[in-house]
C-alpha cells in the first residue's frame, strides 16, 4: 500500500515538473509545493480509507464470532438435553443415538474451534471463511434437527 502511495506521489511528483517547465522558477516551486501537498492529501485519504477498511472487517469478525458463539452456546445446550433424554432409552439405542450426539459436538466444537482461530488473511479469505463458518452452522442446525425429528425430541 505505502509502494503504491509512493509511486502516486512520485509520479505526481514527475508530472507536475514536467508539465511546468515552461514556468518561471517561482511558478515551478509553486506548483511543485501543491503537487506535494495534493499528494499528502491523497496519501492521508488513502491511510484513512485502509483503516477504514481494516476496521469493517475487524467489526465484520466481531459480529460473525459474536453471533456464531450464541448458536454454539445454543446448540451445546441442546446436546446436553439430548444426553439426558438420551439415559431414558434402551441400551442398545443408547449406544446409537451416543454416536449421533458424540457427532453432533464434534462438530459443534470443530466450529467453535474454527471460529477461535481464524487470522485476518484478507477479503477474499474472509469472505471463504464466512461461507465455511455459515455453512457450518446450517450444517449443524440440519442435524440437530434431524436428530430431534429421529427421535420425536
Amino acid at each position: 500500500m505505502r509502494k503504491s502511495i509512493g509511486l502516486l506521489v512520485a509520479s505526481c511528483l514527475i508530472t507536475g515538473i514536467t508539465l511546468t517547465s515552461c514556468k518561471s522558477d517561482n511558478e515551478k516551486v509553486e506548483a511543485a509545493k501543491e503537487d506535494v501537498i495534493d499528494a499528502k492529501e491523497n496519501e492521508l485519504e488513502a491511510q484513512s480509507d485502509l483503516q477504514e477498511a481494516k476496521t469493517d472487517s475487524v467489526s465484520d469478525y466481531a459480529r460473525l464470532k459474536a453471533e456464531t458463539n450464541a448458536l454454539v452456546a445454543k446448540n451445546e445446550t441442546r446436546i446436553a438435553e439430548f444426553k439426558v433424554k438420551l439415559k431414558t432409552e434402551t441400551a442398545a439405542n443408547q449406544k446409537k443415538f451416543q454416536v449421533q450426539i458424540d457427532n453432533l459436538e464434534a462438530k459443534n466444537n470443530e466450529l467453535k474451534r474454527d471460529l477461535n482461530n481464524y487470522a485476518d488473511a484478507g477479503k477474499e479469505k474472509w469472505d471463504t471463511f464466512k461461507t465455511r463458518v455459515k455453512k457450518s452452522v446450517d450444517d449443524i442446525d440440519k442435524d440437530i434437527e434431524d436428530y430431534k425429528t429421529k427421535h420425536n425430541y
